[in-house]
């Protein structure tokens, strides 16, 4: 289902909701979904983070509800390789701020925890690299007894990483398409290691090619969610071969 909003200048946005499966890298194999959100805009799809920081808070609290509940609503499985299925959903911090919009948004995804048996990984998004770490600590405690696992969404930029170092965080989690080259592993790598001061985790989002999720694996990253239009699979039950880590450093996703 779409849901629409109204940037400045009166411009439509209309989100969507979409379920993406997560490979943990470790073992190649599916351990959950990534809940997202996509922006289509003059007919193209993009990721939904641009369109949201277009508008106001009050907007963005409606369409994270609204996205929540329509992309969970329906789902009634999640693969987790005969474990617990983790299940990545993704809310701006304004949102999670307000104690009335943090309260609803804890009781779906609570009722949609249970319901699928999932372990929730919730990914708090638009982060502004000035805000308090005092504030976001304190917003952590709040939803720690419904979200025991937590990672930063973010780009990666040095303000941003640096604000959120120290935070009890427990990962952080980029866009593919925010990256120079996915499929450049050493360039994985490097991104791998700054973000590892927010959090010993990392989930690289929508990955498109093959090659991208080799890189990823081999840099010693997480976790993925895969973009199954683009990278021509119908379901990864085994997402791909097991190869070394020639980078060191690997996180065991079991852990989550």
């Amino acid at each position: 289902m779409t849901i629409s909003a109204i940037a400045p200048k009166g411009r439509v946005l209309a989100f969507e909701p979409i379920l993406r499966p997560v490979v943990a890298l470790k073992s190649g194999r599916t351990r959950g979904s990534a809940l997202d959100r996509l922006l289509r805009e003059g007919g193209e799809e993009k990721p939904a983070e641009a369109g949201l920081a277009r508008l106001s808070s009050y907007d963005i609290e409606q369409v994270d509800r609204s996205l929540l509940g329509e992309g969970l609503t329906g789902t009634r499985t999640l693969h987790g390789d005969g474990r617990a299925p983790l299940l990545f959903a993704p809310v701006a911090f304004c949102t999670l701020a307000s104690s009335r919009s943090r309260r609803a948004v804890l009781g779906t995804l609570a009722e949609a925890q249970m319901r699928l048996g999932a372990r929730l990984v919730l990914e708090i998004t638009h982060l502004d690299p000035g805000l308090p770490p005092s504030r976001l600590v304190e917003v952590l405690a709040l939803l720690r007894p419904t979200c025991r696992v937590v990672f930063a969404r973010i780009r990666i930029e040095r303000r941003a990483i640096m604000a959120l170092t120290d935070c009890t965080l427990a990962g952080a989690s980029i866009e593919a398409a925010h990256i120079a080259d996915p499929e450049d592993e050493d360039l994985l790598t490097r991104i791998r290691l700054a973000l590892a001061s927010i959090g010993p985790r990392m989930l690289l989002h929508a990955v498109r090619t093959t090659a991208a999720l080799h890189a990823a694996q081999g840099a010693g990253i997480s976790y993925a969610s895969l973009d199954l239009a683009h990278l021509g699979l119908a379901h990864p039950g085994v997402a791909t071969p097991a190869r070394s880590n020639k980078s060191g450093g690997e996180v065991t996703p079991a852990a989550a």
